[in-house]
């Protein structure tokens, strides 16, 4: 099912005029990044990521997609397969850890067909979101009482009155008897899953600090701290780099044009993985920001950083830095 969805979704991405970037390979099921792919229509950018049980969710991917999506201005769109009971429904939005899980067919619908989920999933069942306003003008017209209309549901007339006015949401149940009797389903509103916000909280999550350091890393975040600048580090193999580049007032404030950088880094003179610069580079691309890649003093630089653009920075430039201003001439005399 995830080899279907991963070889389907892009074509039908395209075909509704999406930019998409991959970071999967088909031959490869366990794809451990947290997103599958970038995808870019206009100026608005997406996070997708299939999952086989959104009961079973891996922790720091989530965190990772978390701090990924507010990082870089982008909504996540999360596919499920299946949660610890059943396959997803369709036109439902399931919640988990706070972001919104839908299945394949949802998805598909809402591309080809522009018919957007109506139901959220929560314990105890399904919800449906109503248009109170509409609600109350179709059963005035009707010439229904609240009364009336709270004994053929079997719910009080308070609930009447909260479902109108959009404080309390009718269960599916429910909300498909209202539709039988008021007779129009314009009342359902549809929920955009490409404009889902969700919040996170960045002083109780820290995201400078996602995993455990190496001496090398470690003394990078030194020296970065040092001058003022903030680095998120990823757990490794869920990013498709090392960690990102933030001024200390990014988090306060999201339109810096310069920040993010995006960071890969070599500790030793392993040979670099093409696939990894690459995927670096056109990380950064896709969201017109910037890309480097950090390396200690013995390091040879080869050709292959010039091929694919990607600046090369040595540690011992990095610890002759003294404020941010030297770090970002550093970075743009590389």
């Amino acid at each position: 099912m995830i080899y279907d969805i991963l070889q389907d979704l892009p074509q039908v991405l395209k075909r509704n005029n999406f930019e998409i970037l991959s970071f999967h390979s088909l031959q490869d099921k366990r794809n451990k990044f947290c997103l599958d792919f970038l995808a870019k229509k206009d100026n608005l950018f997406y996070l997708i990521k299939v999952f086989p049980n959104i009961d079973n969710l891996n922790e720091s991917v989530i965190e990772n997609i978390k701090i990924l999506c507010h990082l870089l201005n982008c909504n996540p769109i999360l596919i499920g397969i299946k949660n610890r009971y059943q396959n997803l429904d369709d036109n439902t939005i399931y919640i988990r850890e706070g972001l919104p899980f839908i299945s394949k067919n949802t998805i598909y619908t809402v591309l080809n067909n522009n018919i957007y989920p109506y139901c959220l999933s929560r314990k105890g069942g399904k919800i449906v979101f109503l248009n109170g306003e509409l609600m109350k003008t179709l059963r005035e017209q009707k010439d229904i009482s609240r009364s009336e209309l709270s004994e053929k549901l079997g719910v009080t007339k308070r609930t009447i009155c909260s479902y109108e006015n959009e404080n309390l949401r009718p269960s599916n149940e429910i909300a498909e008897e209202i539709l039988e009797i008021l007779e129009d389903s314009s009342i359902i509103k549809k929920i955009n899953i490409f404009e889902w916000r969700f919040e996170i909280d960045f002083d109780k999550e820290d995201p400078t600090k996602k995993r455990e350091l190496t001496d090398f890393e470690l003394h990078l975040k030194n020296i970065f701290d040092d001058i003022g600048i903030a680095t998120i580090w990823y757990k490794k193999g869920q990013v498709p780099f090392e960690f990102s580049i933030c001024s200390k007032n990014f988090f306060l404030n999201f339109n810096d044009e310069f920040y993010p950088l995006f960071s890969g880094l070599s500790q030793n003179n392993a040979k670099i993985n093409d696939t990894m610069l690459n995927h670096l580079q056109s990380f950064a691309k896709i969201f017109h920001k910037d890309a480097l890649f950090i390396v200690n003093n013995d390091f040879k630089i080869s050709d292959i950083f010039n091929r694919i653009g990607v600046p090369v920075i040595k540690l011992k430039d990095l610890e002759k830095m003294d404020t941010e201003k030297d770090f970002v001439e550093l970075f743009e005399e590389s």
